[in-house]
């Protein structure tokens, strides 16, 4: 008998992937343990191994194609062998896919009569068009006010599926751009328009401008990894009473301890570790001490943790994402920085497990590369607290009546005043300065 290849599960919040690229056709042989494509998540690129070895009888979606855990989307058995009846059909969406059958036309038809009921009478209206249009495309359409009279249907008799509903939303965004750039071109002056309009004008005190215009702007579709920041941004900002205290640690400690780790051929693999290595292991110790800190604001309750599993913003190519560095509070030095690198090459080569992405209690964020001195970091819910980390800056310090400049380090913690009030969080913030300024009592105590 075929065997299924379902879409596997990619951590619990995970419902769906979109499948990237298939690695073997239709006819194909392929081993067990072989992958068969690639999915993303709006966390990570994963890839989906082969259940069994045999031919690939059938691939039930086409690449782009966002499809539901636990769903079948491709079949393997032997040559010629039969799949079981009912998902011959292919991809709903697929350009390829035959029509219905008889049972899953009336399934469909049952399905949006259901979908009816629950909607109210204000969207009756979309309701009774529902058995034309897949609940994802119909839940899409209403959230971003789509009028379904306007959309185009794909899908196997027409019906409206949610690449239709973005592409119309893709179209309107064009329309909308292309309304507001000629406004603007317009509101500089007649000749820009004549321009615009591929006419030649003369420009005052010269001859004559080429017609034409080169192209200023493009759209970009909102999705993947880009679309989940972008609502979990959203979310945070709209649901948690957030704010930010700055300060700065001496960072000579720092600066000594990193260069003797880079110079000393006794460091024992110590070498590597970076200044963000030695941030990361002062908060992790930090933590410990302030639970406040290091918990989860969860609306009803707050849950504190004494285990410290330390979230680490990484910059990817496909967006920032956030790896969990496990019971970091205990690990050594060394440990922690493995830990940290390995983490952010998984990141950055797409290959992070869904569940190195999940758990974290606490935050750190380092814009300090980049030159920053002081910023407003976003809570990573359910999270109270996250650690922003600027650049290093001398700085005036009194030292009898003589000033004196000394290399500090920025630090920018934000908090969920729900769960947090601004006393404790200065506490654990002017704790953390100290323990980086001192950070050889930290290391020795370790």
């Amino acid at each position: 008998m075929a065997t299924e290849v379902l879409m596997p599960r990619q951590g619990q919040s995970v419902e769906s992937c979109v499948i990237l690229d298939w690695k073997k056709k239709e006819g194909e042989e392929v081993q067990k343990g072989e992958t068969l494509c690639e999915v993303e998540t709006d966390k990570a690129v994963f890839s989906v191994e082969a259940p069994q070895s045999g031919v690939v009888l059938k691939i039930l979606y086409p690449e782009g194609t966002d499809v539901p855990v636990l769903k079948p989307i491709a079949y393997i058995g032997e040559k010629g062998e039969r799949i079981p009846a009912g998902d011959t059909s292919g991809p709903i969406g697929a350009e390829t896919q035959k029509e219905l059958s008889r049972d899953t036309a009336g399934r469909s038809v049952a399905e949006a009569r259901v979908q009816e009921s629950r909607e109210g009478t204000e969207e009756k209206e979309i309701s009774r068009k529902a058995y034309r249009i897949s609940p994802r495309a119909l839940k899409l359409a209403k959230e971003q006010g789509v009028a379904l009279e306007t959309v185009q249907g794909t899908g196997p008799k027409g019906r409206i599926i949610e690449r239709d509903v973005r592409k119309a939303i893709e179209q309107k965004q064009k329309a909308l751009h292309s309304i507001a750039e000629e406004a603007a071109i317009l509101a500089v002056s007649p000749e820009a328009a004549g321009e615009r309009a591929g006419l030649e004008v003369p420009a005052p005190g010269q001859g004559k401008i080429p017609a034409g215009k080169p192209e200023t702007s493009k759209v970009i579709p909102l999705g993947g990894t880009r679309k989940v920041i972008a609502q979990r941004m959203m979310e945070s900002l709209s649901s948690h009473a957030q704010y930010t205290l700055h300060s700065s640690a001496d960072a000579r400690a720092l600066l000594r301890i990193r260069k003797q780790f880079k110079e000393s051929p006794e460091s024992f693999g110590c070498r590597d570790i970076t200044i963000n290595d030695l941030i990361l292991f002062a908060v992790a110790r930090m933590l410990t001490r302030f639970p406040e800190l290091n918990a989860y604001w969860l609306k009803d309750t707050i849950q504190q943790f004494s285990e410290v599993h330390l979230g680490m913003a990484v910059d990817t190519p496909r967006g920032l994402l956030v790896p969990v560095i496990r019971h970091a509070h205990s690990l050594s030095l060394l440990g922690l920085s493995k830990e940290a690198k390995r983490l952010a090459e998984a990141c950055m080569e797409g290959k992070v497990k869904a569940e190195e992405l999940q758990g974290g209690t606490f935050t750190v964020t380092n814009l300090g590369s980049l030159g920053i001195q002081s910023f407003t970091p976003i809570l990573n819910a359910p999270q109270v607290a996250i650690l922003g980390v600027c650049s290093i800056q001398p700085q005036p310090v009194m030292e009898g009546e003589e000033v004196k400049f000394y290399p500090h380090i920025g630090l920018s913690l934000t908090v969920d005043h729900q769960a947090v009030d601004g006393a404790p969080a200065s506490r654990f913030l002017k704790a953390l300065v100290e323990g980086i300024g001192n950070l050889d009592l930290l290391l020795a105590g370790a």
